[in-house]
């Protein structure tokens, strides 16, 4: 299979159609952060990124929501997750050391909420691999970050087709302090097409919440996407909310 890979633009992440592959400048890898970490709607956090103190988004990442692919150049790196956007304002996750593989995509996610000892959140650091999904086909994982949420059942009805099928992902937990970032950086392939993602209490029929997730890009009746799909909230005063991050 072709594989397509998060562009190290100076400004903006680039993608193209499966047709073709896209090829990263030989040094470069792409870094995008995703904002799931409640935060009070009163006084709502924005994130800015740093490597090596050089911020490299232009615009603040809100709650339940990301930053686009981000160039950086492969190697290893001291990363900073900011709610100002400079070097002097409070971190909302402290620096940590990562080293980047050349060609590789990654996705941060931090989750959880500021503790009032250390004022730090948590961070997810996963590899995408962005290998373009089968004809027919898209890749999906399923996050479970509601740090106050029982473990859930996610049943991904799809409404495209008729009669709507369905796949359940079944008794994911909290993710909590000390992830397996291995094991939780896999995608599964599914079928493409438009879902109903319906959050239940593990082992009940009880939807806790629901939202639909796309899965095809529209451009092709072949063409599927690359989606990660995640649980957030229930902190904060926010409520159990779904959320999506679109690779490609």
């Amino acid at each position: 299979m072709k594989k397509i890979f998060a562009f190290a633009a100076i400004s903006s992440a680039l993608f193209i159609s499966c047709k073709k592959d896209l090829e990263q400048p030989a040094d470069w890898s792409s870094v995008a952060v995703i904002h799931t970490s409640p935060v009070s709607s009163a006084s709502p956090d924005t994130l800015h990124v740093f490597f090596n103190d050089l911020r490299s988004n232009s615009n603040g990442i809100l709650y339940n929501n990301n930053s686009t692919y981000l160039p950086v150049l492969a190697g290893p790196k001291t990363v900073g997750i900011r709610r100002g956007a400079t070097t002097a304002s409070s971190s909302y996750i402290n620096s940590f050391e990562y080293s980047f593989e050349k060609g590789k995509s990654y996705s941060l996610f931090v989750y959880d909420t500021t503790t009032s000892a250390t004022g730090l959140a948590k961070l997810l650091r996963l590899k995408d691999d962005l290998t373009l999904p089968a004809v027919n086909m898209s890749h999906i994982r399923l996050l479970h970050l509601a740090p106050n949420a029982s473990a859930v059942d996610v049943t991904l009805v799809r409404t495209s087709v008729t009669p709507n099928d369905s796949i359940t992902i079944a008794n994911r937990s909290y993710v909590g302090a000390s992830p397996n970032e291995e094991a939780l950086s896999v995608f599964t392939a599914v079928p493409r097409g438009t879902y109903t993602a319906k959050v239940k209490t593990a082992g009940t029929q009880n939807v806790l919440t629901s939202s639909t997730v796309t899965l095809t890009t529209g451009a092709s009746v072949s063409e599927g996407r690359i989606v990660t799909v995640y649980v957030t909230g229930t902190a904060k005063g926010r409520p159990l909310a779904i959320g999506t991050f679109r690779h490609y």
